[in-house]
């Protein structure tokens, strides 16, 4: 299912990254046409004494509204796109996912905080819980060398990473929005991780190289079909297959290409299945040296079946 956007969405803290985050909000609305929505999240602890926030009995609530509507309006002094504030109260991942689930279409736009060692084993950061919450796909920034985010014109280099599931694929209406009109390049990488599938009729015959090489080269013809056919914008398009580990090759070919963002899709998987394999989304969010776009897989709908009486 192709993403089409409809809107964009800052998710801001307050921090020195918001100023960044809104900076790419504001050029990305502009070139889309859509409005821009600025979301904060306050979170609203709980007094295990009584079934109230803490701050709602010392009548906070109106005051945290208010000073969140002001700092954000000194975010977007002179703005010149259709923008307007949310602030909501709640756990910040839970209420930014039911933000944007009541919009149409969106991309959201966020910025990764360091955080290291058991917190981030155990319960990771906002941005790495957000991209396993979002059903949309999310933009996460990260500070370039000094240029002024309102000066930000499109990334000129993207790595796609192309797994075997496709999700990737969705990507498509999504480049030309991010990336520049001109001088624009594409680097789509897959690695080969799992055991080498038959590609030979008579495999007695064909050495383990053999077989290793026709299947990267039969999936090298695919992969540069479907660039073409997908991102026709790209004034270049490069294919890199190779037995490795998705995260591994990805990092280098975005060294190697001095690439400005790299593209990922995100799978549902359960939080146990992530610490005995570890993840490649949340592996490239922790170690890119760039901006990350996070894709998720699309939502199936759920199918319920009549019953015969």
């Amino acid at each position: 299912m192709p993403l089409t956007i409809q809107a964009i969405v800052c998710a801001v803290d307050f921090s020195s990254f918001s100023p960044l985050v809104v900076g790419y909000g504001k050029v990305l609305a502009r070139r889309a046409g859509v409005r821009l929505y600025l979301f904060h999240a306050v979170h609203n602890p709980q007094d295990g004494a009584h079934p109230t926030a803490v701050f709602e009995r010392g009548g906070d609530l109106a005051h945290l509204t208010d000073d969140a509507r002001q700092r954000i309006q000194a975010l977007m002094t002179d703005a010149d796109v259709d923008w307007e504030p949310m602030v909501r109260f709640g756990e910040p991942v839970e209420q930014t996912a039911a933000f944007v689930d009541s919009l149409p279409p969106s991309l959201v736009v966020s910025a990764s905080h360091g955080v290291s060692g058991f917190r981030r084993f155990f319960i990771g950061t906002v941005v790495e819980r957000l991209t396993r919450a979002l059903k949309r796909p999310m933009l996460v920034v990260k500070p370039g060398d000094g240029e002024a985010p309102d000066r930000f014109n499109g990334f000129r280099s993207a790595v796609v990473s192309c797994d075997s599931h496709g999700h990737w694929q969705r990507t498509a209406p999504l480049l030309p929005l991010l990336q520049t009109d001109t001088a624009s390049r594409i680097h789509m990488v897959h690695a080969m991780e799992g055991p080498m599938e038959k590609v030979m009729t008579d495999s007695d015959a064909a050495s383990y190289g053999q077989v290793q090489q026709a299947l990267q080269d039969r999936l090298n013809r695919q992969l540069n079909e479907q660039g073409r056919r997908m991102f026709p914008h790209a004034d270049q398009l490069s294919v890199t297959i190779a037995p490795g580990v998705p995260q591994e090759m990805v990092l280098q070919i975005a060294d190697e290409q001095a690439s400005d963002i790299i593209v990922v899709g995100v799978r549902c998987s359960g939080r146990v299945s992530r610490w005995i394999s570890g993840s490649t989304t949340e592996t490239l969010l922790r170690r890119s040296p760039c901006c990350v776009l996070t894709v998720p897989e699309p939502v199936e709908p759920i199918k319920t079946g009549g019953h015969r009486r």
